[in-house]
């Protein structure tokens, strides 16, 4: 074999050619296939972690969907982070935008018709600490909170930005659910006022996002008394006993906790709604109150039943089986995940020893957007119908209080195809309703969810 052939051969085995001319090492290596993953589902898949604190050993793991028709050169770059805080925006990516779900037994894949592949590359990170597949050598990295999250999350995009170049000039969308109403405004603001690099930062996309906790756990009591789920006089029991936050002065309050009676009589009206007399088991009814949830086990799984529980349209049991995919071996030797060999099995939300900072997750997330807005970022928020967890209610008066401050006029209300309805408040704030949609617009109500990103992807496209 002579020297220019050998030569070529070992910058091979240490390079791939991908993404337009661009190198992207192979200790990030590419994923060609997934077990079970369908041979019509043609896509470009990459997975690997980015040290984000060496010293301690901290690291996050990521997931990068192409859709290898072109021309995804030209697509923007959609980075989802999902809520908990605590769950792994990989796995959610099976059950929610991903190109892919669970088979009904849980060893292979089938296509997500509903992926927002087709109209932008897709990056997941698992994030916080302890999220998914993202680890730390120090014990005490496992007690996350905002700041510490966010500064590893502009970390971790400067430094897979090295990784992959050619997205460097690309448009950002910052998307996500659930607690992504912290992660995503965070996330933005920093990326927006990094000294180090230009980000271009085009829009914000959040469902059913946790912008203030505490007036969000007042709006599920309104929620519930509106659905006919508890009456009136538990209900306004609940206001006078819990409502002591100023809802006008929110940050000056956060600290302030539940009274004791306050607590009781939230449990009782959980109780009530459900006729399950565990509160937190009723509690876990709330992010889709529509629906009953899976009762497949992964005992199920591993006997090689098919477990599926089709309720009003939605297979409630998809994160069930994505539990159990994600623990299968020859799914982690393809992702490259879990390279620490961890005892522990993978779940989709929260580790044992996870922690995350109560004031933080108390904290108003108003101000942030009100940032991101003054600097003429788009907003475009989806909140569905069924959730009692982060009542839509709620949302509406939290970004009715932020158009005040601003000066937005609230513009319009359309009914639209799908049972979305549409309230707009000026140029760049925009709220969705999802009829039909849970907690997890993007599980429960996939094709509206898509629709209303879509058109987003147009809108910034055009400005």
């Amino acid at each position: 074999m002579n020297s220019l052939l050998v030569a070529f051969l070992t910058t091979f085995l240490l390079f791939e050619l991908v993404h337009g001319g661009q190198f992207v090492p192979l200790d990030d290596v590419k994923i060609d296939k997934l077990p079970g993953q369908p041979v019509e589902i043609n896509v470009k898949q990459f997975s690997g972690y980015i040290d984000v604190d060496k010293d301690s050993g901290r690291s996050f793991f990521y997931y990068l969907v192409q859709p290898a028709k072109q021309p995804s050169n030209d697509l923007p770059l959609t980075i989802w982070l999902t809520g908990g805080p605590g769950c792994s925006s990989v796995g959610d990516g099976f059950s929610s935008v991903g190109p892919f779900v669970t088979s009904a037994n849980a060893r292979g894949l089938q296509p997500n018709p509903y992926s927002w592949i087709d109209v932008s590359n897709l990056l997941f990170i698992d994030s916080p600490t302890g999220s998914g597949w993202s680890y730390s050598n120090t014990s005490s990295d496992y007690k996350n909170g905002d700041y510490r999250t966010n500064k590893d999350l502009v970390t971790f995009m400067l430094k897979w930005y090295k990784k992959f170049p050619c997205f460097k000039s690309r448009d950002i969308i910052l998307a996500g659910s659930s607690y992504a109403g912290h992660f995503v405004p965070n996330l933005a603001n920093s990326l927006l006022d990094c000294k180090d690099f230009k980000f271009n930062v085009k829009g914000l996309t959040l469902g059913n996002p946790l912008l203030r906790r505490k007036l969000d756990e007042l709006a599920t009591s309104e929620f519930l008394l509106s659905r006919k789920m508890i009456d009136s006089e538990i209900h306004n029991k609940i206001m006078q006993e819990c409502n002591t936050i100023d809802e006008d002065n929110y940050g000056a309050k956060v600290a302030v906790n539940w009274t004791k009676n306050c607590s009781q009589l939230m449990d009782k009206a959980l109780s009530a709604a459900f006729n399950i007399t565990d509160p937190r088991m009723a509690q876990g009814r709330l992010f889709d109150v529509l629906r009953k949830p899976c009762k497949g086990t992964l005992e199920d799984l591993k006997l090689g039943k098919e477990v599926a529980k089709i309720s009003h349209g939605v297979d409630m049991c998809v994160n069930l089986r994505t539990d159990f995919y994600f623990n299968l071996p020859e799914v982690q030797k393809a992702f490259h995940g879990n390279r620490t060999n961890l005892p522990y099995p993978w779940k989709g939300c929260i580790m044992s020893n996870f922690a995350y900072t109560k004031t933080d997750i108390d904290f108003d997330m108003l101000p942030a957007l009100k940032r991101l807005l003054q600097k003429s970022i788009p907003i475009t928020i989806f909140s569905g119908l069924e959730d009692g967890m982060v009542p839509a209610v709620g949302t509406q008066k939290h970004l009715k209080k932020l158009a005040e401050e601003l000066g937005l006029k609230f513009t319009k209300k359309e009914s639209l195809n799908g049972g979305c309805s549409r309230y707009s408040y000026g140029d760049f704030l925009n709220l969705f309703t999802v009829k039909g949609g849970s907690h997890h617009v993007t599980a429960s109500r996939p094709s509206q969810a898509l629709y209303i990103f879509k058109n987003f992807v147009l809108k910034i496209g055009n400005a």
